[in-house]
């Protein structure tokens, strides 16, 4: 395929964190990149705290002075209780009281979704990417077994086939190319049923939480709640449980919500003079897994790979750093032409870093207690937080070891599962325990 055919170096489908992100790397560093987003931003999306890995990648794009501008309510902590703690008495973790290599500033965002995505679209549209909204991808195309474009579609009737070297599904949860490719399996140890919404009135905590992520424990399996401060005085406040409890509970989406906050003391308090100012955002079904990320001609990033559970606000951090591994493989593969052995490098790394994430919150689920007793306890403490702050990806080249060297948090299971933070080898370089 010559160059003048091509539409692209790069199409990639969907315009959320991941798209924009590698959409603003290809173009500032001379590739010539193809967004095509279905919808026109600002759009609503579930997912508004962030962890401190975020600001590697944003800061290394130059996205992270536009945050800090934009006058996002700052997160230096989570903390989290349970159903019958005192009031205002959380177990309470400063996610930058351990060092973040790289990290440059001590605190990370509360966002909006639809203003952040919004501006990191316009970001990977100033740094050289086109960006087409209101346009849906209906297929991807392949010859000879590999993805060599995109059938490309508008609500006027406007549709025509683009062509790239590479095609990247960042569609998010609709997982276009895993769904043709027949790559996608539901996660049988999730089903999560989540329901949100924005507030006013919502009593925020003392001074010294301020900006803080606040979760509160339910009395149920796989449940909890949240309240993330926004903006102009909203709060972001809202529910998970296991889908089954929903449908058992034989309300509506209201009354169960006002349930589910009526079990923990702490949530009850808070959301007593609350007022809803919007509807509420249902998710359902949306733990799942993918087979595989890459393949010719193809990559997959953001939550087009994999979503599991929110809890530990992991999304945008997949979204970023795969985007960000995704840059780099396409960019050795046109320099070098060597593509089976580095997009097997990007998969291993991606899959290493979301079963690590995976498995910190599978242990959460399974072993609420002894997470709280180690946060606490001051040998162990930097060991959570650093499971917390994100960034769990080891390098393309990464050693076994028979055993975990290091003191770990989850010694009473099989693994460790939190590799990174157990391990206590930074961002970039750790060790993954052999299981």
């Amino acid at each position: 395929m010559s160059e003048q055919t091509l539409d692209a170096d790069v199409i990639i489908i969907g315009g959320g964190p991941a798209g924009a992100t590698l959409g603003t790397l290809l173009g500032q560093n001379g590739r010539r990149a193809l967004i095509i987003e279905k919808d026109i931003h600002p759009r609503d999306h579930v997912g508004e705290s962030l962890v401190p890995s975020t600001n590697l990648v944003f800061d290394r794009i130059g996205f992270l002075p536009k945050l800090n501008d934009a006058g996002f309510v700052p997160k230096p902590g989570t903390c989290w209780n349970g159903p019958r703690s005192p009031l205002w008495k959380f177990v309470e973790l400063p996610l930058f009281e351990e060092p973040l290599e790289g990290n440059p500033q001590p605190w990370t965002f509360h966002v909006e979704r639809d203003a952040m995505d919004t501006m990191l679209l316009r970001h990977a549209h100033d740094n050289g990417a086109k960006v087409l909204q209101g346009v849906k991808v209906t297929d991807v195309i392949f010859e000879d077994d590999r993805a060599v474009g995109v059938r490309a579609q508008a609500a006027d009737g406007w549709e025509r086939d683009l062509r790239a070297k590479f095609v990247v599904d960042a569609s998010g949860r609709r997982c276009m190319m895993a769904s043709k490719l027949k790559l996608k399996r539901k996660d049988r140890s999730f089903n999560q049923f989540c329901i949100y919404s924005w507030f006013r009135n919502v009593e925020r905590p003392p001074q010294r939480l301020y900006g803080w992520g606040l979760f509160y424990f339910i009395g149920l399996n796989q449940a909890w709640g949240w309240q993330f401060p926004l903006r102009e005085g909203r709060e972001s406040v809202g529910v998970v449980v296991d889908k089954e409890d929903f449908q058992k509970s034989g309300v509506d989406e209201d009354e169960f919500f006002n349930l589910l906050v009526g079990r923990s003391k702490q949530f009850a308090h808070v959301m007593r003079n609350a007022e809803r100012i919007r509807p509420y955002w249902v998710e359902g079904d949306y733990s799942y897994k993918v087979d595989r990320y890459a393949g010719p001609g193809w990559l997959m990033i953001g939550d087009a790979l994999r979503f599991v559970d929110p809890i530990f606000s992991s999304g945008v951090d997949v979204a970023l750093f795969s985007a960000l591994y995704a840059y780099e493989a396409i960019d050795e593969v046109m320099r070098t032409g060597n593509e089976q052995k580095v997009l097997d490098a990007f998969h291993t790394r991606i899959d290493t870093g979301v079963d690590s994430w995976y498995d910190t919150i599978r242990l959460f689920y399974k072993l609420q207690n002894l997470l709280t007793r180690y946060a606490v306890h001051p040998k162990w403490r930097r060991y959570i937080i650093r499971a917390l702050q994100g960034a769990p990806y080891p390098p393309s080249v990464w050693r076994t070891t028979k055993s975990c060297r290091q003191p770990c948090w989850a010694r009473t299971t099989r693994s460790c599962g939190i590799r990174t933070a157990c391990c206590g080898h930074g961002p970039w370089t750790p060790r993954r325990t052999a299981r």
